[in-house]
């Protein structure tokens, strides 16, 4: 087929269809100049979730070294089938990969070394459930020098505690960090790497299963003079707070997340105090999933960061916004009166409670 149009235009007119994996398919039978164009779009995104899709892919594109493996940007890896050593040749000729994403990557599977540095250009990272060393996961985060964004959800029970060095090398981390379960050990692996972390934004939650949360926050005061953004929920079943997460140099903080389920409102206080206010700032306390405790037990407590975000608000112009979801017994506008006088204290029906079961329980 000679082309009526100019090269470029006929390039755009595909590009368009970057979405449309029907329309691409069509295009690879119009003409073969325009199989590499309308492949970039096909093989950007590649899922491989069962055994069956790994089979499949292989059959398919038997050579790693001709296959469209290099067009992908966007990888998911999920299942222990896709982690056997058989399959390494072609996992290794994703190249190009700039977002993974692994689950379940468990010791039926080949090491994490064996896939270091397999994408130079991998700039986001997501493991899921995960089972290996900690030094296993941190190598294999340092094996990528471009790497900015990362998340982790790995399974205590899954994460085996070893002797590990600190690598010589590791990427800058300049991104975002989403940090779920018990991740106590992997967040003191990030918090000692040599060349960073460098975080702009952390979401993070620690729960009553980390041995010692204070890796967490030691992570979060690290990170705290590139912080722009910070989530941190905490979830405990001890009623013991974390130790305080020291924002002093957080000059460049912009937002400001809590989502709380401790009884020690204090803690929340603490941190906002030390926290710098040279940029403009939203402060946000989500008590969605908890219900307060009496009055009577931490009154004194509620009413002192009622007071402060009132000041805050006051001479810094910080906006501050406490959310909570309405619960039999549940006296939060009453705990922050001043908040709630001027309307920062906003209360959501829970959804639980709206179903026959959910009432019996929360009640």
């Amino acid at each position: 087929m000679l082309p009526f149009l100019p090269p470029e235009i006929l390039d755009l007119i595909v590009d368009h269809l970057y979405n449309e994996p029907t329309a691409l398919k069509a295009c690879c039978v119009v003409s073969k100049s325009w199989i590499p164009r309308s492949r970039r779009h096909i093989f950007a995104r590649v899922k491989l979730d069962t055994a069956r899709a790994t089979e499949s892919w292989a059959k398919a594109f038997p050579d790693p070294s001709d296959s469209p493996a290099h067009y992908t940007r966007n990888l998911w890896v999920y299942g222990h089938g896709v982690a056997s050593a058989d399959v390494l040749p072609w996992i290794r000729s994703f190249r190009h990969v700039q977002k993974l994403t692994m689950t379940t990557f468990g010791p039926r599977g080949v090491s994490l070394a064996h896939l270091h540095g397999f994408s130079l250009t991998l700039k986001s990272l997501n493991l899921t459930r995960v089972c290996a060393t900690v030094s296993e996961i941190i190598g294999f985060i340092c094996s990528f020098p471009l790497l900015e964004d990362l998340s982790l959800s790995p399974k205590a029970r899954d994460i085996r505690a070893d002797g590990w060095a600190t690598p010589l090398v590791s990427p800058k981390l300049t991104g975002s960090l989403m940090l779920y379960g018990e991740s106590g050990s992997i967040a003191r692996g990030l918090s000692e790497l040599l060349d960073g972390p460098h975080f702009s934004t952390i979401w993070v939650q620690c729960n009553a299963e980390d041995i010692d949360s204070r890796t967490i926050t030691d992570l979060v005061s690290k990170c705290s003079e590139t912080l722009e953004t910070l989530y941190l929920a905490y979830n405990t079943l001890n009623y013991v707070a974390p130790p305080p997460v020291d924002l002093s140099n957080a000059s460049k903080l912009k937002h400001l997340r809590f989502q709380w389920s401790g009884p020690d409102i204090q803690w929340i206080t603490t941190v906002i105090q030390a926290a710098q206010f040279k940029a403009p700032l939203h402060i946000t306390i989500s008590l969605a999933s908890i219900r307060p405790i009496p009055p009577s037990q931490n009154f004194l407590g509620w009413h002192e960061l009622d007071h402060l975000m009132v000041q805050l608000w006051t001479s810094h112009s910080i906006l501050p916004k406490i959310l909570y979801c309405i619960r039999p017994q549940e006296p939060v506008a009453s705990l922050l009166p001043e908040l709630a006088k001027r309307g920062f204290v906003h209360a959501r029906v829970d959804p639980r409670l709206t179903h026959p079961v959910a009432r019996s329980v929360f009640r």
